[in-house]
């Protein structure tokens, strides 16, 4: 059977304004008052869940001061009505998820029906105690530091108002661990829109390393993921392989993604008991994309991430790809083309025997020790022509469930759906369930678009965190 998946943690804007809240109930609209007031029904709602973006710690202009937020009343409640903030791109229906910062449809209501009758403001003294988000709550003990960018400043392309940048670190230990809990902490929240840590594994190492200082600057140029974008270059790729032998393969498959950071994210553990394999001589290649359009002239320094760690997990766990190979060189093979002015569907799937091959090499098991996998997340991935995605799951028997569904794409919003319950397959079912994705994407231009791994290039994966459990010795 041929193999539909490809081992690489290819993200770009993975994973954006991954808030952490307590859930938050808004009471009935029967129960508001006829009219509804900004401090009475309104500013409770962005307090629980829009400043930890819009805050002075957070990456976009502040509504802590709810006089300085009713200013925008129109225009936040025309984001809202349109469903483009808060920026949760799941539709409703399908699953439950962690830290759903989404708004209901009663609070999309409340809305409405405040810009309906004007606007109401209130007065302070009615305002609710400000709900105290989970993420403000949560403590996060690391055992390891480490400074993305240690003694250096790093100035973002002041030609692009986006610049995706990868910088490799050393993994310090000398011996394997497993990584249970992670959190990136940016230097500069002015112009950092994402943090995504990739691993290179030790045999690989050195070569990244190489690749790091060919380039001018700190760090290497990386829209795509953790390999640098001049290798999509065929001159720049032809010189690299002289001296490294089928390099460009020997890196993505010796890479895989680790953790990310996104605005509003503080640190966050792991599914319990649960944890990713980080062997001695590893590198981590962490890829920082920046936005410089609302702050020119501001550079990076100090980013930072912690890592909770240990030597032993009871379920090891690893982040699964699905995509097709060929994909990414659609422009040679022409397996993926998006004709100019033209849409285009792309789909693939796999089944658990081949995730549960991809676990044993990757988490270094025993074939065949494997009693059951857990689903705990998934992750659709386009980059600019991306429409709308679609992730299920099948059992074999015509039963079909969809684990996420994006019906309104948007680059600069990805994150992880972590699925409240996951999903547990056993190893006697591992042949018939399937893992599938599809993507659709709309071409608006005058060329046609081609799979690939440059920014001008398109892709289509499901990411999703996978734990094994393994049979009892």
């Amino acid at each position: 059977m041929k193999k539909t998946y490809f081992i690489l943690g290819t993200l770009t804007s993975v994973l954006i304004c991954t808030l952490t809240f307590n859930s938050y109930k808004t009471a009935s609209v029967a129960d508001k008052a006829k009219d509804p007031t900004f401090y009475s029904d309104i500013y409770p709602i962005i307090g629980q869940k829009c400043l930890t973006c819009h805050s002075e710690k957070g990456v976009s202009f502040s509504f802590e001061n709810p006089e300085t937020s009713y200013q925008f009343k129109e225009a936040m409640t025309l984001a809202v009505k349109q469903k483009r903030m808060p920026p949760w791109l799941a539709k409703a229906g399908h699953q439950t998820y962690v830290d759903d910062y989404s708004l209901n449809h009663e609070e999309i209501s409340l809305f409405e029906q405040w810009s309906n009758t004007g606007f109401k403001k209130g007065s302070p003294d009615q305002a609710n105690t400000k709900p105290v988000s989970i993420i403000e709550k949560k403590l996060f003990h690391p055992d390891l530091k480490l400074p993305v960018l240690p003694g250096q400043r790093y100035l973002p392309n002041q030609n692009k108002k986006d610049d995706y940048r990868c910088f490799v670190v050393d993994w310090p230990y000398q011996e394997d661990k497993y990584i249970t809990g992670f959190k990136g902490m940016p230097g500069n929240l002015k112009i950092a829109h994402h943090l995504v840590a990739h691993v290179i594994t030790p045999e690989m190492a050195p070569v990244i390393k190489y690749l790091e200082k060919q380039e001018k600057g700190a760090g290497y140029q990386c829209f795509g993921g953790a390999v640098p974008d001049r290798l999509g270059n065929k001159k720049e790729k032809e010189n690299f392989e002289l001296q490294y032998p089928d390099g460009v393969k020997k890196l993505n498959d010796s890479r895989f993604w680790l953790s990310h950071w996104a605005p509003g994210m503080s640190g966050y553990e792991f599914p319990q008991d649960t944890g990713i394999l980080v062997q001695a001589g590893s590198v981590l290649v962490i890829q920082i994309h920046y936005y410089s359009a609302f702050a020119p002239g501001e550079s990076d320094q100090g980013s930072m991430m912690e890592f909770q760690v240990s030597d032993h997990v009871t379920k090891p766990s690893f982040n699964f790809p699905l995509t097709q190979n060929k994909w990414l060189t659609g422009k040679r093979n022409k397996s993926m083309v998006i004709p100019a002015g033209q849409k285009r569907s792309f789909d693939v799937s796999t089944n658990f025997t081949e995730i549960a091959k991809e676990a044993t090499r990757i988490l270094k098991l025993q074939p065949n020790k494997i009693n059951s996998i857990e689903l705990h997340s998934v992750n659709i991935h386009m980059h600019s022509y991306g429409i709308s995605g679609k992730t299920t799951i099948s059992d074999g028997k015509n039963n079909h469930e969809t684990l996420l569904e994006i019906p309104r794409w948007d680059l600069n919003w990805q994150r992880d759906f972590t699925l409240t319950q996951p999903k547990i397959i056993k190893a006697q079912n591992f042949k018939d369930t399937r893992l599938s994705v599809q993507c659709d994407f709309a071409n608006h231009t005058n060329k046609p678009v081609y799979g690939g791994f440059g920014s001008d290039d398109e892709m289509c994966f499901n990411f999703s965190y996978v734990s094994v459990v393994t049979q009892s010795e």
